[in-house]
């Protein structure tokens, strides 16, 4: 990618997972400044030294994403540096391989905390900034789920919660129009990650299936016959983010190699 990143500097959030890490190494590509947000700290670093050896400053930045009062710390921190932000890529995300009529509320309140409450929050800690700061052409995305279009059998809390993501992409992008914020998300289908292979292990006995099975029906299930790699997750939230995009806002767009057509 061609250097069209330069000087921007991009929050990111779940960036020790695997669409994460992903996305980080797309920017530091695009000769960006990242910043990464995750709970896992070694790992973390790990990342951040890998995006340093392409010549960009990467900043690990350790924090809990399902304490909301942790998050605003951080990001406070972070501003005292008088950091501006360009981009938010909201990543973070987790699930739990239950029926409904099974999730605690500890279940609960940890996966709407860490999918849908930290992206809310960040959102607006990142979008008072660009507005102080008079960021030109700022620009939010996050990654919601083909489960935010059709509901999932036994992933009800994590669909649930990324239907969220969809409805406040849009209502986002109507009220930060004014100031040249877009707004925008991604839709994946199953994606190769250490995360999908955890669903098959946990979510394939639900439907008294082993995980092998679960997850050759799954795939059988998708027009494409495969899942969706990392990097093209990337890559779709790179031209999202780009000037390329500024006339996009509100949509969540799918990348499901035909699963949804929605």
């Amino acid at each position: 990618m061609d250097n069209i990143f330069e000087g921007k500097n991009v929050l990111i959030t779940g960036a020790a997972g695997g669409i994460g890490q992903a996305v980080a190494k797309r920017f530091a590509e695009g000769k960006a400044n990242v910043i990464l947000f995750d709970n896992r700290e070694q790992l973390l670093i790990q990342v951040a030294r890998n995006i340093e050896k392409t010549g960009v400053k990467a900043y690990p930045v350790c924090v809990n994403l399902s304490d909301m009062s942790d998050i605003e710390s951080v990001f406070h921190q972070i501003l005292t540096d008088d950091i501006a932000i360009d981009i938010l890529v909201n990543c973070a995300g987790i699930s739990t391989s239950k029926l409904l009529v099974e999730v605690e509320n500890d279940d609960w309140d940890r996966i709407m905390n860490v999918n849908l409450k930290s992206v809310w929050l960040i959102s607006k800690l990142v979008a008072r900034n660009m507005i102080e700061k008079k960021t030109a052409n700022g620009k939010i995305v996050s990654i919601a789920s083909q489960a935010a279009r059709i509901g999932e059998y036994g992933n009800g809390a994590y669909s649930i919660s990324k239907a969220g993501i969809v409805m406040l992409t849009q209502v986002l992008s109507l009220e930060l129009a004014k100031y040249g914020i877009s707004v925008s998300g991604v839709c994946p289908g199953y994606i190769n990650t250490e995360m999908m292979q955890e669903v098959f292990k946990k979510r394939g006995p639900i439907e008294g299936m082993t995980a092998e099975q679960y997850e050759k029906r799954l795939v059988e299930s998708v027009p494409m016959q495969r899942m969706c790699e990392s990097d093209e997750v990337a890559d779709l939230i790179a031209y999202l983010a780009s000037p390329n995009a500024n006339y996009i806002t509100g949509v969540c767009i799918t990348i499901a190699g035909g699963k949804t057509l929605i």
